[in-house]
């Protein structure tokens, strides 16, 4: 079955894709005397204390941010303050008090200092003459003009750490089968990056929507959800449950399927070895400014649990209830909505943000909040071609005239999964389906380079598309190239690659630059000891593989640590990155094999002559079968080439010293050997006397 998603012609998009915004007043109109509905009220304070290093606000908001979330900051601020008088938490005593006139609070958010609460009309006035309250206004209408820097929130509580469960199938899964879902991914060049092992590990992607059924369906029910938050019905569950209509959790679950879904032949996410957190935010049946702050609680949340990207596949426009203020295109003018406040707000403390443009198109002008955003990547539709822009993809400019939307992915025929089933597969349309696309590759993005910030991530990703020397108001930039993306942006390595070989355990590391690379030094120690060895790496012949060889024999048993460096013509890198609560080093034993799900086993090197000295050379010596024409390159060891040659290689044993001399150089070299052009040896000749 074809789901399409283009907003015209079907009824789930309506309120997934569009909700709509309302202007702002502060007012309590006659009309709603008597009557219960949604109110914001906003405080005048966070109390008393002002936030400073030790004090007891500074505790207890740091209590609400995890670790994770903190580094994020830091890193992509180091000079800035770690947490501010937004960050603190909303006063208690005046949420106490406050609800004592109110049926209940629903939403309580930081950055702003307001809470959202249900309440009969005729209270208002005495939550008005409360000292702290410094404003009351109808969540029908628009959020007031920037008045407070503070809030965060929710209605739940907020855990200082997430618990992670146990993420199988990160490693030895083979190659990925994308089936239908290849031309997705490969528009945007994510095979490329998926056969370096990079998918998406280490990364943390937050979805807001309207629900997520994906527990049921093969391809998404193993994804690494450390956490969910239902904002309309206020508890952690994020599928449909009694009050829900039955297209309540169809659209989140589609979207959130093309990043974390892992079903060979059928549907290969985006980034599907990520960790994510779920939000439902957009309740189906209606259209109403309530969602907007359901979606400003869900980024507060998200952000203090340390996501690094949010994706949103909504966006506010018009609204169906009585007394629902729509919003004017005026309004799209980057900081004026709810929703483009909250996001700039959360770009500001180093995440990245992605939405969609809407599917309002093919007229100029038709963007929906908050895709409007200052900070936010804002996500166009692009046909499979990869260069015809859908029709229904909502056209900028924004208000003030600057070119809108940012970047493009396809959102037409976009595979994802049947909510409905366990098992099928089906296509969608929209800029709905175009938005997870790219925060998936954001995902990737941060997985390969988690010391990069989420500004450095952003202007990459715009630096390398397609239309990078022509934004346009269709497609921004066009579509994003992000393996491109990611050359210009540093030295691009495989996780670690380890596995037995006879006598030997190889390390192998895949690299890719947008320069030559010169060298690779591999770092090895015994868990727990101080000291690293250094062990220059040699670069296979047919893919981007360099690789040592330890000799078995000499190892002690027990766990291995490494990490690699490596160096271009114009770069160096460490990897992994030395990052606060990271990983430093990759974790192996002997005869262990780990190869990162994604790389295809038949491309690395298998041969059984070790690929570096490591003591072995002089004691197995290099063992020739047949007789024959060998070729040889000799490199310095800073990686400088050094000379080429042939040898004529009689059969038998060849020792370190009898090749010197045959080469003709007793300098310190490393040497290479090839059989046509399958690499056979190599090694370290040592500057030793003959």
């Amino acid at each position: 079955m074809k789901i399409k998603l283009d907003m015209k012609t079907t009824q789930y998009s309506l309120s997934a894709i569009c909700a709509i915004f309302l202007t702002s007043f502060l007012m309590i109109p006659s009309m709603y005397s008597q009557s219960s509905g949604y109110w914001r009220i906003f405080f005048r304070d966070k109390g008393n204390e002002v936030i400073a290093p030790g004090s007891n606000l500074w505790y207890k908001t740091l209590e609400i941010h995890t670790q994770r979330c903190l580094d994020r900051r830091k890193k992509n601020n180091p000079k800035g303050p770690l947490i501010t008088q937004a960050d603190a938490p909303v006063q208690s005593t005046y949420i106490k008090e406050v609800a004592k006139y109110v049926d209940t609070v629903l939403l309580t958010l930081r950055w702003n200092n307001y809470i959202v609460v249900k309440t009969d009309s005729s209270r208002l006035n005495e939550i008005q003459n409360l000292s702290f309250v410094k404003a009351i206004q109808r969540t029908g209408v628009k959020l007031f003009p920037a008045i407070i820097n503070q809030p965060r929130s929710t209605a739940f509580v907020v855990k200082k750490e997430l618990t992670e469960k146990v993420l199988t199938r990160r490693d030895n899964c083979g190659v990925f089968r994308y089936g239908p879902s290849l031309n997705q991914a490969a528009l945007l060049q994510v095979p490329l990056i998926h056969q370096m092992g990079i998918i998406g590990q280490g990364a943390l992607l937050s979805f807001l929507d309207s629900g997520f059924r994906w527990k049921t369906h093969q391809a998404t029910k193993n994804a690494h959800v450390l956490a969910e938050y239902d904002a309309i019905q206020k508890d952690s569950i994020t599928a449909n449950q009694p009050g829900d209509v039955s297209s309540q959790d169809f659209h989140g679950s589609i979207c959130y399927s093309t990043v974390s879904g892992f079903q060979q032949d059928s549907l290969i996410g985006i980034a599907p070895f990520s960790s994510f957190l779920l939000a439902k935010t957009e309740d189906i049946p209606t259209e109403q400014h309530l969602e907007e702050d359901n979606y400003a609680a869900a980024v507060e949340w998200s952000e203090a649990l340390g996501a690094d990207i949010v994706s949103s596949s909504l966006g506010y426009s018009v609204f169906n209830q009585p007394f629902e203020e729509n919003y004017a295109f005026a309004d799209f003018n980057g900081r004026t909505t709810i929703t483009s406040r909250i996001v700039n707000d959360a770009v500001r403390r180093g995440m990245i943000c992605v939405t969609a443009a809407g599917n309002d198109g093919p007229k100029d002008s038709t963007l929906i909040t908050p895709s409007d955003a200052d900070s936010v990547i804002a996500v166009g539709a692009i046909a499979p071609d990869g260069i015809t822009p859908a029709n229904f993809t909502s056209r900028g400019p924004r208000a003030d005239g600057l070119i809108k939307p940012d970047i493009a992915a396809q959102g037409v025929s976009v595979i994802c999964i049947n909510p409905g089933d366990t098992t099928s597969i089906t296509n969608s349309n929209g800029t709905s389906l175009a938005t997870p696309l790219i925060a998936g590759a954001m995902g990737l993005f941060v997985s390969a380079f988690p010391e990069k910030t989420g500004y450095e991530i952003r202007q990459a990703v715009y630096a390398t598309a397609i239309n990078a020397q022509s934004k346009n108001t269709s497609l921004g930039y066009g579509l994003a190239q992000i393996h491109n993306a990611m050359l210009t942006s540093g030295i691009l390595l495989s996780p670690m690659i380890t596995y037995p070989v006879g006598q030997y355990q190889r390390i192998v590391f895949l690299a890719q630059s947008a320069y030559p690379i010169l060298n690779m030094q591999i770092h090895v120690r015994k868990k727990g000891d101080v000291e690293y060895r250094t062990i220059a790496a040699f670069k296979y012949d047919t893919i981007h593989a360099w690789a040592i060889d330890l000799w078995k024999d000499t190892m002690q048993l027990g766990q291995y640590e490494c990490y690699v460096t490596v160096n271009d013509t114009k770069r160096s890198r460490v990897y992994p990155p030395h990052l606060p609560n990271l990983d430093s080093s990759f974790i192996f034993t002997m005869n262990q094999t780990i190869i990162p799900c994604g790389i295809p086993e038949d491309i690395l090197p298998k041969h059984e002559y070790p690929m570096s000295a490591e003591d072995s050379f002089t004691k197995a010596g290099l063992h020739i079968q047949k007789p024959g024409a060998y070729r040889y390159q000799l490199y310095s060891i800073n990686g400088s080439h050094i000379q080429d040659g042939v040898l004529d290689l009689a059969a038998g044993v060849y020792t370190e010293t009898i090749l010197k001399r045959l080469i003709g150089n007793n300098s310190l070299v490393a040497l290479i050997l090839f059989d046509g052009h399958q690499m056979i040896h190599s090694t370290i000749l040592s500057p030793n006397q003959y």
